[in-house]
C-alpha cells in the first residue's frame, strides 16, 4: 500500500498509551489500529527516516503525527543525557539508565503477558530481563514457527512478521532463582509483580540495601556480581555486555542470584573459593593477585554511597577469612579493615598497645608476640598477629590495673608532676616507668595500693578545718613544701612519719588540695629538713629568720655571723632553700650571747651609754658586722659580763 506523505499530515485519531510502554511497542500497536503494515509507514507519513523516530529533534514532529503532546511522547521516549564528553544514559520513564542496558536489535515478549494484554512492556527492552516473573516464565526472541528473530517491525504486538499469533506459544517455565532476580528489576521499574513473586523475594533474603537502589544502580549490580566467575573472580579486563545475548544475559541473572541470595552468605562463600590452602605463611599471599580486579572494579563502579552493603560484607569478609597482610596500598578500604584484620603493622600495633614499634618489635623478637619480619625494597617490616597481640594488650592492661597513672594519683594526694615523680622515686610510692612497661616514654604508673595508703593515713585523723593564712606555730604542708622542705626528700620523709603514726596533723585548711592542705605544729616539721650527708641532729636546724627570731636580732645579723665564722651553716645547702643552722648551735649561742640593745633596755639605760661603759670597763664585747647599706655593726655582750653590772 503506497502512503501519500502531507505536510502537517497528522493521523486520523489517537491512541491513549499505557503507562510503561514500550515507545517502539507504541508505534506497532499505533500501526496496527490504524491499519498500517508496521511502525516504519507511520516514518513515512511523518516524512522521518526509519531509525530517527526517537530522537529529540523529530519528537515535537512524531508527537504531532501521534496526536499526542510533545510532553507525553518525550517521557516514552528514551532520551539521550549527557555525562561528561558523551552521552553515556538514557531515561527510562524518570529513571537513568546506561546505553548499554537497552535491548534494541533482538526485542523479547513473554506470551502470557501479550496474552492478559497486547501491550509490549517497557521491560522487556532492558537488555537483562530475560524472565516474566509475573508468568514466571522465559520471555522469547524467536519465532517458532520462522525461526527468525523477532523485529520491532512487524504488523502487530502480538504477532511474528511471518503471521504467528506469539499468544498461542508456550514459553520454558524459569526457575525460582531468576523469578526472584527479575521480580526485583521489574519492583524497580514501577510495575506490580504479584503477590507469589513478592514472598519470592522476600524469602530469598536479598541485601536490604539492593530492594532500595535505583533502576540504573540496580542494573548495575547485577551486571557487576554477574560477572563473578565460579571461582569468585573478576577478569582484569571485562566484556563489553551485550544486551542482545539472550545466553549470556541468561547466565549474568543466575550468576547475580547465587551471590546475592541468602544475604551475605552466598557471597562470603563465592569468595572462599578462591583463598588459597592455608600455608601458614601470610606474606606469601598477595591480596592484589588474588582479588586485586574485584577489589577494583568493586571500588571503581560501585560507589560506598549507593552499595554501601556490598563495600561492609566484602570487607568483612577481608577482616573474617584473609590470613594475608593488608598494606596500606589498598586505599579504598575503611579504617575498620584495618583495624580488625589478622595482622597488623607494628606501627598499627604501636597505637593499640599504647607503646612504641621499636618496643612491638621487641617483644616480637623475644617470643611475647607472635609476629614476623619481612623485607620489602630495601626496609624491613614488622608485621603482628592480632589475636596474640590482643592476649598480650590484656595481660598487660591486667598488670598495669595495680597502678594509677600519673593524672589519677596527682588527683588522689593534691600533688603535681614533679612533686609526686620526686616522692616515689625517694621510695615512699613504688612505681613503674612508660619504657619498663612498653608504654611512652616519659610515662608513669603508681602502685595504687601505696598512693591509697597515703591518702588513707592522712585521712585517717578527723582534724578540724582551721582558719590560715601564713605560717606561725602551725604550719601547712604545702608551705612547708615551698620553704624548706622540698618536694623530694623531706616530703618523703614526712610522708613516712605520717603512715608510721609518728607525725600527726593538728588541722586542715581548704587553701590547698589533698594532702599538702593538712596543718603540723612547725616545731615538728622542722626536723624533716632534708640536708645532705648530715645526720638530722636531736633539735633539728632552724633557717636564718628563725634564729634571729630565737636571738631576738634581725636576720642580716644571722648572715654576719655566718660570714664571721661564728655560727657555721650545715652542709649540703641547696639553691632554692634556705640556709641552716642546728638548733643547738643556735641556743648555745643564746645561752652565752646576749644583744648590747636588749642589756640596754634591760637596765634602762640608753644603748649608746651602755656601749661607751662597758668600753670604758674593758668588758669584751662580741661585734658583728653588717654590710648591709645603712647599717651598723651589731654588738653582743657575755652575759656573764652582764650579770651584776652596775652603772655610776
Amino acid at each position: 500500500m503506497s502512503i501519500t506523505v502531507h505536510s502537517g499530515a497528522r493521523l486520523l485519531f489517537r491512541v491513549d498509551p499505557v503507562p510503561r510502554e514500550s515507545p517502539r511497542g507504541y508505534l506497532c500497536r499505533v500501526a496496527q489500529e490504524h491499519g498500517y503494515g508496521g511502525p516504519l509507514a507511520l516514518a513515512e507519513i511523518a516524512g522521518l527516516p526509519r531509525s530517527g523516530l526517537e530522537l529529540d529533534e523529530n519528537a515535537k514532529r512524531m508527537a504531532y503525527l501521534l496526536r499526542l503532546e510533545p510532553e507525553e511522547w518525550g517521557v516514552m521516549c528514551y532520551r539521550h543525557f549527557r555525562e561528561g564528553p558523551r552521552f553515556q544514559r538514557r531515561s527510562f520513564y524518570s529513571e537513568r539508565i546506561s546505553n548499554d542496558d537497552l535491548n534494541y536489535d533482538r526485542p523479547r515478549v513473554c506470551p502470557s503477558c501479550l496474552g492478559d494484554r497486547a501491550v509490549w512492556w517497557a521491560v522487556w527492552d532492558l537488555g537483562l530481563v530475560t524472565v516474566c516473573p509475573i508468568h514466571r516464565c522465559l520471555l522469547l526472541n524467536q519465532c517458532p514457527a520462522c525461526s527468525k528473530r523477532l523485529g520491532w517491525q512487524r504488523p502487530a504486538v502480538h504477532k511474528c512478521r511471518c503471521g504467528l499469533d506469539l499468544r498461542s506459544l508456550t514459553s520454558e517455565a524459569a526457575t525460582a532463582d531468576q523469578v526472584v532476580i527479575h521480580a526485583a528489576i521489574y519492583r524497580a521499574t514501577g510495575l506490580a509483580i504479584g503477590e507469589a513473586a513478592e514472598r519470592d523475594v522476600a524469602d530469598a533474603s536479598l541485601p536490604p540495601g539492593m530492594l532500595q537502589l535505583r533502576l540504573g544502580s540496580l542494573l548495575r549490580l547485577i551486571r557487576f556480581v554477574g560477572s563473578i566467575h565460579e571461582q569468585g573472580m573478576l577478569s582484569r579486563k571485562q566484556r563489553p555486555f551485550l544486551a542482545t545475548d539472550l545466553v549470556a544475559t541468561k547466565e549474568i541473572g543466575r550468576a547475580a542470584v547465587t551471590v546475592l541470595k541468602d544475604w551475605p552468605h552466598r557471597l562470603h562463600e563465592v569468595l572462599r573459593r578462591v583463598l588459597p590452602p592455608e600455608s601458614g605463611r601470610p606474606a606469601t599471599l598477595n591480596f592484589g593477585n588474588i582479588f586485586g580486579n574485584f577489589y577494583r572494579h568493586l571500588f571503581c563502579i560501585l560507589p560506598r554511597s549507593e552499595f554501601g552493603f556490598l563495600h561492609e560484607e566484602f570487607e568483612q569478609f577481608v577482616i573474617e577469612d584473609w590470613k594475608g597482610l593488608i598494606r596500606g596500598q589498598h586505599r579504598y578500604f575503611s579504617t575498620s579493615v584495618r583495624r580488625n584484620s589478622h595482622w597488623v603493622s607494628a606501627s598499627e600495633a604501636e597505637r593499640l598497645a599504647r607503646t612504641t614499634s621499636i618496643r612491638i618489635m621487641e617483644l616480637v623478637r623475644q617470643g611475647q608476640i607472635e609476629g614476623i619480619f619481612q623485607k620489602v625494597s630495601t626496609r624491613i617490616e614488622c608485621w603482628v598477629r592480632r589475636e596474640s597481640l590482643n592476649q598480650w594488650i590484656e595481660g598487660h592492661d591486667a598488670k598495669l590495673a595495680r597502678y594509677m597513672p600519673r593524672p589519677e594519683a596527682e588527683r588522689a594526694l593534691g600533688l603535681r608532676n614533679f612533686t609526686i615523680t620526686s616522692v616515689a622515686s625517694a621510695g615512699v610510692v613504688r612505681y613503674v616507668r612508660g619504657p619498663e612497661q612498653s608504654l611512652p616514654v616519659g610515662s608513669f604508673f603508681f602502685l595504687r595500693e601505696d598512693v591509697m595508703k597515703i591518702k588513707h593515713a592522712f585521712e585517717k585523723h578527723a582534724v578540724p578545718a582551721q582558719e590560715y593564712a601564713k605560717p606561725g606555730a602551725v604550719i601547712a604542708l604545702r608551705h612547708a613544701m615551698k620553704n624548706y622542705l622540698g618536694r623530694d626528700s623531706g616530703l618523703a620523709d614526712v610522708i613516712r612519719a605520717v603512715l608510721d603514726g609518728t607525725l600527726v596533723p593538728t588541722g586542715r585548711t581548704s587553701r590547698f588540695r589533698g594532702i599538702t592542705g593538712y596543718l603540723f605544729p612547725s616545731a615538728d616539721l622542722r626536723k624533716y629538713r632534708p640536708v645532705s650527708d648530715v645526720k638530722m641532729p636531736p633539735g633539728g636546724f632552724l633557717n636564718f629568720k628563725e634564729a634571729a627570731t630565737v636571738l631576738g636580732v634581725k636576720r642580716c645579723v644571722m648572715h654576719g655571723l655566718e660570714a664571721q665564722g661564728i655560727l657555721a651553716t650545715a652542709a649540703g645547702h641547696r639553691n632554692g632553700f634556705a640556709k641552716l643552722i642546728r638548733a643547738t648551735d643556735v641556743q648555745g649561742f643564746a645561752d652565752r650571747y646576749v644583744t648590747a640593745t636588749a642589756l640596754a633596755k634591760q637596765l634602762n639605760v640608753k644603748t649608746k651609754s651602755l656601749i661607751q661603759h662597758l668600753n670604758d670597763s674593758n668588758s669584751p664585747l662580741l661585734s658583728v658586722r653588717i654590710h648591709e647599706k645603712g647599717r651598723v655593726n651589731t654588738l653582743f655582750v657575755l652575759k656573764e659580763a652582764a650579770t651584776g653590772l652596775q652603772l655610776k
